[in-house]
């Protein structure tokens, strides 16, 4: 026989509580780490799936449409420092996915530019997104994914400013 006090009317009656990492006062941060962790975590495996690392994607991506350019440009572009951009970098030519050459205007710059095989790739860590967009998408509606947009942006723009 089960005691009232141990009865329960419904699953709202049980308190709720985070998935992962809650900092006690901040429950908007805590859930933005939560769903960036679960985002990185799909994705990641996504991209496992296709074949690419991360960051890989992101490099490959970026050339895809802008075509060979300086290293500073994907440094600013990444938001990472020099030392981190060129590390990854090097992973990619040992992949045979960019390669990096001295820029024929400044012997100083690098230019890195798609390998055949790096392009060749490119449709696979595409497909690797769309699917993670589907993914994290399909719960809302089309006025939730607006809202969701509106709200992230203004989010950003504010800790940019800082």
């Amino acid at each position: 026989m089960v005691h009232s006090s141990q009865q329960r009317s419904a699953p709202e009656a049980e308190p709720r509580r985070h998935v992962g990492t809650s900092i006690d006062g901040a429950p908007v941060g805590s859930l933005l780490l939560q769903v960036t962790r679960a985002h990185a975590r799909v994705g990641t495996a996504l991209l496992q799936e296709a074949g690419v690392a991360s960051p890989h994607e992101i490099v490959l991506l970026y050339l895809d449409e802008h075509g060979p350019v300086p290293q500073t440009e994907l440094v600013h572009y990444l938001g990472r420092d020099r030392s981190t951009v060129t590390v990854t970098l090097q992973a990619m030519e040992r992949a045979d996915l960019v390669t990096r050459t001295s820029s024929p205007t400044d012997k100083r710059a690098t230019t890195v530019v798609l390998t055949d095989h790096g392009r060749e790739t490119v449709p696979r860590a595409r497909a690797a997104w769309a699917e993670l967009e589907r993914r994290t998408t399909s719960p809302l509606s089309a006025d939730q994914q607006n809202a969701l947009l509106e709200a992230m942006t203004l989010i950003r723009d504010a800790l940019n400013q800082t």
